[in-house]
């Protein structure tokens, strides 16, 4: 059980290690891009002392998957604490899911590797069963769905094209289905097998076969599959639902039962934020749009000049989303504070604070969903 356990430690660290290798600047200071911090007095330090914090992180990660001593936990969770709260974008799920796991595994230790195995099975069953049940909109299976697989189908006739739109109801199902069918021995090695398929299938459509879009999230695809077969493959004692549900007397797994199997229902409501909700390539999540005059336009710098588009007489558009891909190499946090705060930056190379609207299209909910909003630098830079 020891070795099971150092085997996930040891992936969930390489999995987090690629992800910042990917994203350097979303980690840096070194960057246009604003940082949205928890608190205002948080702003990330410049340089070198970014670069400083950055490599002790992966100093100590490194350090954690030899010989995780509790020394390096402790200060690699500050370090971790620190750059989540200094800018809400580096929120990102694969973020959140990989240290939430490394809590687990540190707080149970190597007396307890059977809580921590416990508890990182309900993270991931839960994120599927989440990730699916977001799916189940419309902008998923009109949209999201035919666009990552248009590649594979775009010489086909019309009517496999109609069934690709029905098929999208199926892949959210599925998703769903894969994450409830681990928490069951007796379903549990068709679940792992479904949910492995999936991954493949999404590392084939978002990969260099595929639309080569989104790559920081690559390995995460390929840890998921290594966590998979570390947690559900053949496990000396098949833990049952109450197992990876609830436990016993290892207090964390009932946080983790909050923040992945419970939380995420209010983001239907608008009350959680999507990326913490595991609403993964859901095709349903608030977008930002800032749009500005041809004067404002002419007072950026070149590196935002040129995620700019022209979108009638004196009016551009900027897309904080591509923005944010552009420059961090990952996407945006879909949240209307974040959005909020990259068009007051902007508001700054304006004159007088005129010519420059943001326009947020929210997402569906269940509650105060698709609502449009409408916000100038006046009430912006209040």
């Amino acid at each position: 059980m020891s070795s099971r356990l150092a085997l996930l430690r040891i992936s969930v660290i390489l999995g987090l290690l690629a992800g910042l290798a990917l994203s350097p600047k979303l980690w840096l200071s070194s960057r246009v891009y604003p940082f949205t911090p928890v608190w205002s007095f948080l702003k990330p330090p410049g340089a070198p002392i970014d670069y400083i914090v950055f490599f002790a992180v992966i100093a100590l990660l490194i350090a954690a998957a030899i010989v995780p001593r509790r020394e390096f936990w402790i200060a690699l969770f500050a370090l971790l604490a620190l750059l989540a709260f200094q800018d809400q974008s580096r929120w990102q799920p694969w973020f959140y899911q990989y240290v939430v796991m490394l809590l687990a595994i540190a707080l149970a230790g190597s007396k307890r590797p059977e809580a921590a195995l416990n508890t990182c099975c309900l993270i991931i069953a839960a994120t599927y069963i989440w990730s699916g049940l977001s799916k189940l909109n419309s902008n998923f299976m009109g949209d999201t769905f035919p666009w990552l697989v248009a590649p594979f189908i775009g010489a086909w006739p019309a009517p496999a094209q109609w069934f690709v739109h029905h098929l999208a109801l199926v892949a959210a199902l599925f998703e769903c289905g894969a994450g409830a069918g681990l928490f069951f021995r007796r379903f549990r090695p068709a679940a792992l097998f479904c949910a492995i398929a999936m991954h493949v299938f999404i590392l084939i459509a978002i990969g260099p076969l595929g639309r080569h879009f989104n790559v920081v999230v690559w390995p995460w695809n390929f840890a998921m599959i290594a966590f998979l077969l570390i947690l559900f493959l053949r496990r000396t004692e098949e833990p049952a639902p109450r197992d990876i549900i609830w436990g016993n007397a290892f207090a964390f797994q009932k946080i983790v039962l909050l923040l992945f199997g419970v939380i995420p229902a209010l983001s239907f409501f608008n009350l959680w934020d999507q990326y913490l909700s595991s609403a993964l390539y859901s095709g349903n999540r608030d977008s930002g749009m800032v749009y500005m005059t041809d004067d404002v336009f002419n007072r950026l710098p070149d590196t935002i000049e040129d995620y700019v588009y022209e979108d009638g007489p004196n009016r551009n558009l900027l897309d904080i989303n591509i923005w944010s891909y552009g420059e961090l190499n990952v996407p945006a946090f879909p949240e209307t504070r974040v959005y909020r705060n990259v068009a007051k930056q902007i508001c700054g190379y304006a004159r007088d604070g005129s010519g420059i609207e943001l326009v947020i299209q929210g997402k569906l909910a269940l509650v105060n969903g698709n609502r449009r909003s409408v916000y100038h630098c006046s009430g912006l830079l209040r």
